[in-house]
């Protein structure tokens, strides 16, 4: 994902937490440049919103990885590969 003057590149808060949202997979794996990082992280001292949003994706990792590939059957797969793919595109 780009990064450079990505939560930067908007003023009004709500497309700002859109933003935040859309690097969260990168935050928890530590893919973000440090600045990036830094802005995000201050941007989550300042927006509960996006603190909420941030401990559902840990948890719905966590849980992911908690169930093991085998142990779902392909229709559940496949559901649950379009429900994630449709609320990330539709941020």
């Amino acid at each position: 994902m780009r990064h450079s003057a990505f939560l930067d590149s908007v003023t009004d808060a709500t497309s700002k937490c859109c933003n935040v949202v859309r690097l969260l997979a990168d935050y928890l794996e530590h893919q973000l440049p440090p600045a990036i990082q830094r802005e995000l992280e201050q941007h989550l001292q300042r927006c509960p919103r996006c603190v909420a949003q941030l401990h559902t994706y840990q948890s719905t990792v966590s849980l992911l990885r908690s169930v093991r590939e085998e142990e779902l059957p392909p229709e559940l797969r496949l559901t649950l590969k379009a429900f994630i793919d449709a609320k990330c595109h539709k941020n």
